[in-house]
């Protein structure tokens, strides 16, 4: 049996039976006569994993009836009924297939060497501009169009763990308090742009932990003052309660944290509800937050949110969609054959040779040692 090309052994992760389920469940191929849901989700993953952002090469490789794609289920694809599909299908069967790919990827991703009891999120969000006279729908600011994506990411597995969009005029604090839900017991280490103290209380009095950065303006009572070791740049931990009337919002006691950065000397203040940790384990829940930032950058730079195959807030949505399910397919690969290839180069390594017949595990594996030899007619010099 001749090998699979990459992008086979990379959409064969998703069970067809389950996919259908969902388009079942939201009428998703109701009243179509050519491009089916499944064309369309492979059509656009096949953009995301490949960097074709125009309609028209994507068309180039499904218009005709390819042996490969046709094995894959997929029909034809044209530029107008791919234009159209973008519009109009409905996008909760993307939603729920990035959910269904989410648990696929949760159930194979190793813990990264980070120990810790309850789910740790760093959440954040980025903004992702478009062309308003293109798109109305997502003003911005001025004459400026953008929409948002906010996500939090399992720090434990550098996943995200869902996925929400709005426009660009959505406040951050906004989206978490209106569309997010976190499970108790969960502890969420997100900046300062998400301090809000009514949805802090929100946040502990259901259960959710928070570890955050204060605002400079912060005023407080002090009501305990803890053993600290300067040495290692701990320069406070405080007990204490918000004294002005916003601050007021949050029913309770907070702890507040100082630590000085021993490379640069710059000094930050945490503020969060947990009394039980140490303040190391604190500023390390903060530091890895960059996690979130980092997972941004490898979307925009390997995936293609930048420029849209369409101008509809359907059409946009779609093709984040598509794009984190991508990022979680390449992660599955990785978490599977326990590479140490990181995600950017594994997403690389897809994206160039995705039409090869190739073993992924040779692709993503460890590199053939290289044994060095001198050269054989070498000169000598004698000193």
């Amino acid at each position: 049996m001749g090998q699979s090309t990459i992008f086979s052994q990379v959409i064969k992760l998703i069970s067809r039976s389950e996919f259908e389920s969902i388009v079942t469940r939201h009428s998703g191929n109701k009243g179509l006569r050519s491009l089916d849901c499944w064309t369309w989700f492979g059509a656009l993953l096949f953009g995301q994993l490949t960097g074709h952002d125009s309609i028209r090469a994507i068309e180039r490789i499904f218009a005709h009836s390819d042996p490969v794609m046709q094995k894959l289920g997929f029909r034809p694809v044209r530029r107008a009924t791919l234009a159209d599909a973008n519009q109009t299908r409905p996008i909760e069967v993307l939603d729920d297939l990035f959910h269904y790919v989410l648990r696929l990827a949760q159930t194979t991703a190793p813990k990264n060497g980070f120990r810790f009891d309850g789910q740790v999120l760093a959440l954040d969000s980025t903004t992702i501009e478009l062309c308003l006279s293109l798109s109305p729908w997502a003003r911005f600011h001025h004459d400026k169009g953008a929409a948002k994506l906010h996500t939090a990411i399992d720090i434990a597995g550098d996943l995200p763990a869902f996925a929400v969009m709005t426009d660009g005029r959505v406040h951050d604090v906004r989206a978490a308090k209106e569309q997010i839900i976190f499970w108790p017991g969960t502890t969420v280490v997100f900046d300062r742009g998400y301090v809000d103290y009514a949805w802090l209380n929100e946040l502990n009095q259901t259960g959710v932990w928070f570890v955050t950065r204060t605002k400079t303006n912060t005023q407080f009572k002090v009501v305990e003052s803890r053993p600290t070791n300067r040495t290692r740049g701990h320069i406070c931990d405080q007990v204490i309660y918000l004294k002005t009337l916003k601050g007021r919002l949050y029913q309770g006691k907070l702890r507040r944290i100082t630590y000085k950065e021993p490379d640069t000397g710059k000094r930050l203040t945490f503020l969060t509800n947990r009394f039980d940790l140490s303040i190391q384990t604190i500023c390390d829940l903060y530091k890895a937050r960059w996690k979130v930032e980092l997972f941004f950058k490898t979307m925009k730079q390997y995936l293609r949110i930048k420029k849209f195959l369409g101008t509809s807030a359907n059409a946009v949505k779609a093709q984040i969609l598509v794009a984190l399910i991508a990022y979680l397919l390449v992660q599955i690969l990785r978490f599977s054959l326990k590479t140490s290839v990181s995600i950017a180069d594994a997403m690389a390594v897809v994206a160039t040779l995705l039409l090869t017949k190739q073993p992924l595990s040779r692709l993503l594996g460890c590199l053939p040692r290289v044994t060095r030899h001198p050269p054989a007619n070498q000169l000598a010099f004698n000193i």
